[in-house]
């Protein structure tokens, strides 16, 4: 099958290379990015370790391809889902899907935001500088935007996990109880489908 292929509808069957590759990779890095804050979260934020280096790294680069993602779907029309799907459970996977592309890119922002309220460098990798949020002194004076966004920046985290959690929930629902082809629309191809 070619990644031409339309439904009756004249709809993308599934999302085309690009829209696939860009979920998983920007999966995978979330939750690596969960699991480096779980563990961050027994070391002080303000204590210049490697890994919050790495974490810093690792949140720029996902920030970075979240926008090529974001703009990519913009442009982009996604596959149709399944004409029997009822209404509320289209309206609650378009709802999931635009909550899930804000916290993609609210999560990274309140990070940035977080580092350059408190004046910490970014060195993507330990190569190249990146330029910290510029803020007013008066802010910066006041030290209450440092004190407040850890907060912010953790909770968003968690949250986000929360709704990773149903994303993941209800693709398993789609793919054993509904058993409908939501789930294909955005694995990657087998040899044997090309």
């Amino acid at each position: 099958m070619s990644e031409k292929v339309k439904t009756m509808t004249g709809e993308p069957a599934r999302y085309n290379a690009v829209a696939i590759l860009l979920h998983w990779v920007i999966a995978l890095l979330v939750l690596f990015m969960i699991g480096l804050g779980l563990y961050m979260d027994h070391v002080p934020v303000n204590d210049p370790t490697p890994l919050h280096q790495l974490h810093k790294s690792v949140g720029i680069v996902t920030m970075l391809l979240i926008v090529v993602r974001v703009l990519w779907r913009l442009t982009h029309k996604a596959p149709a889902l399944p004409k029997d799907m009822p209404a509320a459970q289209r309206m609650v996977a378009g709802g999931m899907e635009g909550l899930l592309y804000l916290y993609q890119i609210f999560l990274p922002v309140t990070g940035w935001l977080m580092v350059s309220a408190m004046a910490m460098p970014i060195v993507l990798f330990g190569l190249v500088s990146w330029p910290l949020i510029p803020l007013p002194q008066s802010v910066m004076d006041s030290g209450t935007l440092a004190e407040i966004m850890p907060e912010i920046h953790n909770w968003l985290a968690w949250t986000f996990g929360g709704f990773i959690a149903l994303h993941v929930l209800a693709a398993l629902y789609h793919r054993f109880i509904r058993k409908d082809q939501v789930v294909q629309r955005i694995l990657p191809r087998h040899g044997s489908e090309h």
